[in-house]
């Protein structure tokens, strides 16, 4: 098979390019699964901006505020009055995408997994595991999409994550869960390196965490978490595990490869969501190779890298540093800095301009009013100011 570009994976980032690309060129979309959003990677905890048109019925519920629990028992409290996140449907959020895809023009194909890339010449093979056995697909450049263990990533030589976080979940039927608000909890016995949520979903709860560098597996912290009170008696109806990759290196492209999403490592730092940058990538990524089809100038796929960079690079960069800082902190010290965060000023700052996509925005506004911060880290902290 031939094609212009070949789009690797069909979550949100890909099936993003590849609308946008299919408009223009001929596109073809690989989906390792039988049906794109399945199995479920993700807490589903979306801001407004990251919701498509076509993809609004998957929303479940709205967000305008959140409980941050220390280890020692403080919780700081957030409220809004205006919607700060919805919760999705992510399975449907992802199958709407798709299907945008394809009405574009972009020509699906189910159950592909992509097993390795080549350059030959002026063209990229893509090497392909089908239902009917082995094939490929040549195309002139190839968007990877592919999720945190990306095959188009080690293919085009590019970074690994710095960090790799290991996350489960589990739905659960619960009563009495406030729908307007997501619960955070901290603590190194709880969720090593990240922290534990419980995100209301319609009908159900979702609650789950992720680790990093933990000496044991996620499920046995997840068992931990789920003995707490508020979740006693409740049923689990659903389950799901992934990876979080975060820490992108300064590139995202390589011979005639474009990484996009979680295989470009664009996760944010602070709260493991990719749904957005994701999106927000594929609309840079699409844009420039579709100048490379039209003109055949290599250095358009790689003014992808500048424009990603400028346009939420630095908020992800600048969020690793604060995730560093939150890394040094132990229970007593998480504990202290939630109350800092109480103070009133600090925390209508919060309430008023905190925004889920650019926290680390509000770092240098924050510091200004909560000096006491600089004492978990004055380095970093300087450096944020």
């Amino acid at each position: 098979m031939k094609t212009d570009a070949v789009v690797v994976g069909g979550g949100p980032a890909g099936s993003t390019a590849a609308a946008l690309m299919a408009r223009e060129h001929d596109v073809m979309i690989l989906e390792e699964h039988a049906r794109p959003g399945e199995p479920v990677h993700c807490a589903g905890l979306v801001t407004p901006r990251g919701v498509p048109a076509e993809a609004k019925d998957s929303i479940l519920c709205t967000v305008r505020g959140a409980r941050l629990h220390s280890p020692l028992g403080f919780t700081l409290v957030l409220e809004s009055k205006r919607t700060h996140a919805y919760v999705l449907d992510r399975a449907r959020f992802d199958r709407r995408l798709f299907e945008k895809a394809v009405e574009e023009g972009a020509v699906p194909q189910l159950e592909f997994k992509v097993l390795d890339i080549s350059q030959t010449g002026s063209s990229t093979t893509v090497l392909c595991r089908t239902r009917e056995g082995r094939g490929h697909v040549n195309a002139r450049v190839v968007v990877g999409a592919d999720g945190a263990r990306s095959v188009c990533r080690r293919a085009g030589r590019l970074p690994p994550p710095r960090h790799m976080l290991t996350g489960i979940q589990v739905d659960l039927k619960a009563q009495g869960h406030d729908d307007g608000f997501v619960d955070i909890y901290f603590g190194e016995k709880l969720a090593p390196g990240f922290f534990a949520w419980s995100i209301p979903a319609g009908d159900t709860v979702r609650v789950g965490l992720c680790t990093w560098r933990a000496e044991v597996p996620p499920a046995v912290y997840l068992k931990k978490l789920l003995s707490k009170p508020e979740f006693s008696g409740a049923r689990i109806v659903s389950r799901a595990a992934g990876l979080i990759p975060m820490g992108p290196g300064r590139k995202a492209t390589g011979e005639r490869v474009m990484l996009v999403g979680d295989a470009a490592c664009h996760a944010k730092p602070l709260s493991g969501g990719g749904v957005y940058t994701g999106i927000r990538g594929a609309q840079l990524c699409a844009r420039q190779a579709c100048r490379y089809l039209e003109t055949g100038e290599e250095s358009e796929i790689a003014d992808y890298d500048a424009l990603w960079r400028d346009d939420f690079g630095k908020e992800l960069s600048r969020a690793f540093r604060i995730r560093k800082v939150f890394l040094n902190l132990t229970d007593e010290k998480l504990d202290r800095a939630l109350r800092i965060f109480d103070e009133p000023d600090v925390r209508a700052l919060l309430e008023s301009k905190g925004d889920i996509d650019y926290p680390a925005s509000l770092s240098k506004s924050v510091l200004k009013l909560a000096p006491k911060l600089a004492q978990f880290s004055p380095q970093i902290i300087e450096s944020l100011l």
